[in-house]
């Protein structure tokens, strides 16, 4: 454990000191020189005018795609809110629509007439493939009769063949 603990220690020296060495580099005056040169042949050749104009466009894009996620979110929960008035006028005038709501109101029942029918009928399948193994179990047991049988039959031949 000791030997561990001096690893750790000499590993945390060794790092501390390299970043120490690193921030002594980037505050030196020859790296200072050195962006200072890029910066000022960047903007003498218009490589600053179109990176600060790229980097414009991208926050720009960036906000718009955020705006647009927002504008979406608020559809959506527009589009809840309306289907929560629907549900509510359906409940209060589904035994007597009147005018427009005639016609919807009836595709609706016609909509949960054919939901019913659909979930009966997935129901029976489930029903089905609950049975499906009960009958393929009894369907192996023939097949094994069958096949200990054929053995059978095969090695009487055998034995008969042999012994003549």
């Amino acid at each position: 454990m000791s030997e561990q603990k001096d690893y750790r220690e000499l590993f945390s020296d060794t790092v501390g000191s390299l970043l120490s060495k690193a921030r002594e580099f980037a505050e030196s005056d020859a790296v200072a020189d050195a962006v200072g040169k890029v910066k000022d042949a960047a903007a003498a050749t218009g490589v600053l005018d179109v990176y600060q104009k790229g980097a414009q466009r991208a926050k720009s894009f960036g906000n718009a795609t955020k705006t647009t996620l927002d504008l979406n979110r608020d559809h959506k929960e527009l589009e809840r809110v309306f289907c929560e008035i629907g549900k509510l006028c359906y409940e209060q005038s589904k035994e007597s629509p009147e005018g427009f709501f005639v016609p919807l109101f009836q595709q609706v029942e016609a909509l949960r007439a054919s939901i019913a029918a659909k979930e009966a009928e997935v129901e029976a399948y489930k029903a089905s493939f609950d049975s499906a193994p009960q009958a393929e179990a009894k369907a192996d047991a023939s097949l094994r009769s069958d096949i200990s049988d054929f053995e059978a039959v095969v090695n009487r031949t055998e034995t008969d063949g042999t012994s003549v």
